[in-house]
């Protein structure tokens, strides 16, 4: 627990999908069966925050969405869940 206040030698990283030209079209579209790949790292570290939003006009898309993560070149993924689940929206439902 002392080490929890303690500074660490660290490099902190982002991810985004903004919109490199200035403009606001930082999305990713991903059409019904195909993948998308929202970031690669390589070396160590941690992934402290995860941040999307998604919609759909499909009613159980946060079942049928699926978040896949790979670790140092899997074959398999090491997190394979839809994405509901995986933010502890079992229900699938939106409001």
């Amino acid at each position: 627990m002392r080490s929890l206040a303690r500074r660490r030698t660290c490099r902190t990283r982002r991810l985004s999908s903004f919109d490199h030209t200035g403009g606001n079209a930082d999305f990713i579209v991903i059409q019904p069966g195909a993948t998308a790949v929202l970031g690669e790292i390589a070396g160590a570290g941690c992934i402290t925050h995860i941040w999307m939003t998604s919609t759909s006009q499909e009613a159980a898309y946060l079942r049928r969405l699926v978040l896949r993560m790979w670790w140092d070149g899997e074959a398999t993924p090491s997190v394979e869940v839809p994405l509901g689940d995986f933010f502890g929206v079992g229900h699938a439902q939106t409001v």
